[in-house]
């Protein structure tokens, strides 16, 4: 899908709240009116000053000056409750659009990112946009309003000497364009290496008792100091492109007042402009003088917001269509792998040819040294990586022609590596799915051996695990994995090693109650504990990613093949441990 420009992808959102926001310009617009009265009170006063200075009506003007100026306070208060609002709401719209692609996408993206990138365009990028749809719009907008309002003013008062006044600004607006360039390239080159950044610290805090068992403490400082030092490099180039174009803006502001106070002033003594007309139009550029001198921070602001937006709509606009509502499978079907061969990007291929079918109602166990391709095949059965078409099958339908819904719907997957949310082991085993009640989680987490471990905590099941499950032990991690698959009662098992963290007397009882449990359903076993495998009724064994032998438990070891060789080996590990 092709990246629409940020401008454009911003203006999406902002006209959610075009009523908002054109409350917002017309407040800035009376404000503006309101301003641009003040000087030409001003000038009335002067003039009649100059015409009668005992009986002029000063009082009067003072209080019409201060209505004025009181108007334009509000208005400008109401300027900036309608866009800053709306700018509020344009960032909660944004961020849960982003987080909503994020959700979509396959595996092979998170490889292709990194988690401190993505944070970083979750928080700052949106941040980011929210000041431009906020302050950025209400500056930009006054700025135009300013510009137009007093030029017309000032052109009013003489043409002559508004061109006169302007001349030095087409220098300004040629260094605006230049600068606006360089401001783009170094706002982009910040926030990328502040993703860099992020992900420095993401990976650190999320391994930190590994950075401490191997001492890495200095090492983890280094890297990190070499990625902030590359970012306060970059910012610092950004603030000397800012700081070298503000005080030019200043300067070209200066110009213009003095060449108003020189031709001006020979004006007023000429007789071709009266002292309240000068005054007044000295006001009018002062009303200038902050806009102009502001052009560079409102640039920045449009710049970086522009930016991050771009990087924001890299992710939303690439994203993976929503899934439609799908029917479930009905029954428990078949699985069928025919032909299979499949590569991670950059790397050889995980399984080659690899062909064989799980019956509805069969429970197949796949077995193989480490990287045979055991994970992949649940991996792909799953869709959460994408399979050659033409290669899975379940219930006899390409998983590629199958709804996400539908597939994963009839799907439940254990991960090899399980994964625990921050929030209690019953919102863990349930997941959200309110149909699930707490005697099916209860039951599930029976049939995965952890029920009565979990009910001896002081909170039962309310008891909170910490982030990633890390005050669980891996054991109870994979068995509360286990568990929520089970409590879906799903039409399909997908269990990928299990077994690897508990003991042998552990796994001999979970075996036995998913063999009553899982009885009907339609069982792919992904395993390298024998033990379980010995409980599947077939048993097929992968070699460097290919079929190397298939058949029961007893056949495989009648055979004296790879099979036999890996039963030999464990049973030898474990009178090893007895020993």
């Amino acid at each position: 899908m092709r990246v629409s420009s940020p401008a454009r992808a911003l203006t999406r959102y902002v006209t959610r709240y075009r009523l908002r926001y054109a409350a917002g310009v017309a407040c800035l617009g009376a404000a503006t009116l309101l301003s641009l009265a003040i000087p030409r009170t001003v000038q009335r006063a002067v003039e009649a000053l100059e015409a009668d200075a005992g009986g002029a009506p000063v009082g009067a003007y003072v209080g019409i000056i201060l209505l004025l100026a009181l108007g334009n306070g509000v208005a400008r208060l109401g300027s900036r409750f309608a866009m800053m609002g709306s700018a509020q709401r344009v960032e909660y719209d944004v961020r849960n659009d982003l987080y909503r692609s994020l959700l979509r996408f396959p595996p092979a993206f998170y490889a292709r990112h990194s988690i401190g990138d993505l944070m970083a365009r979750s928080s700052s990028d949106i941040s980011a946009v929210r000041v431009l749809a906020g302050f950025g719009a209400v500056s930009f907008i006054s700025t135009v309003f300013a510009f137009v309002g007093a030029l017309g003013a000032m052109i009013a008062v003489d043409p002559w000497l508004t061109l006169y006044a302007l001349a030095p600004y087409p220098t300004l607006v040629a260094l605006a364009r230049r600068a606006n360039v360089t401001i783009h390239e170094r706002t982009q080159a910040a926030q990328d290496q502040l993703g860099v950044l992020s992900a420095r610290v993401q990976e650190h805090l999320a391994a930190m008792s590994v950075v401490r068992a191997y001492t890495m403490e200095g090492q983890a400082a280094a890297e990190f100091d070499r990625a902030n030092g590359e970012y306060l490099r970059r910012s610092l180039a950004l603030g000397r492109t800012l700081s070298q174009f503000v005080p030019l803006t200043g300067l070209i502001t200066g110009l213009g007042a003095l060449i108003v106070l020189w031709l001006g002033g020979r004006a007023v003594m000429d007789g071709r402009l009266t002292l309240g007309a000068l005054v007044a139009f000295n006001g009018y550029l002062a009303y200038l003088a902050w806009p102009t001198l502001a052009l560079g921070f409102t640039l920045s602001i449009v710049r970086r917001g522009l930016t991050s937006m771009e990087r924001i709509q890299e992710i939303v606009a690439t994203a993976p269509a929503p899934e439609p509502h799908a029917a479930p499978l009905g029954g428990a079907p078949a699985i069928r792998f025919s032909n299979l061969t499949f590569a991670y990007e950059d790397r050889p291929p995980a399984l080659r040819e690899v062909s064989f079918e799980v019956t509805p109602g069969e429970t197949v166990a796949v077995v193989g040294h480490t990287g045979s391709g055991k994970s992949t095949l649940g991996a792909l059965l799953a869709r959460l990586w994408e399979p050659p078409a033409g290669t899975v099958f379940v219930g006899g339908r390409d998983v590629g022609d199958l709804p996400l819904g539908t597939l994963r719907g009839a799907l439940g997957y254990v991960p090899q590596e399980a994964f625990l949310f921050s929030r209690s082991i019953s919102d863990n085993v349930t997941l959200g799915r309110s149909m699930i009640a707490p005697d099916v989680v209860r039951a599930a987490a029976a049939v995965a051996g952890v029920a009565d471990e979990v009910e001896r905590f002081p909170a039962g099941w309310e008891t909170v695990v910490g982030e990633r499950g890390l005050t669980v032990s891996g054991g109870q991690r994979q068995r509360l994995a286990l568990a929520r698959a089970l409590a879906g009662a799903p039409a399909i098992l997908v269990l990928d090693d299990v077994f690897a963290s508990v003991d042998a007397a552990k796994e001999e009882e979970i075996v036995e109650n998913l063999r009553r449990a899982a009885w009907g359903r339609t069982v792919l076993l992904m395993t390298h504990r024998l033990r379980a495998a010995r409980a599947a009724d077939r048993v097929v064994v992968l070699a460097e990613g290919r079929v190397a032998e298939t058949g029961t438990h007893d056949e495989l070891l009648g055979r004296g093949g790879l099979y036999a060789q890996l039963w030999r080996i464990q049973q030898l590990e474990e009178e090893i441990a007895r020993a």
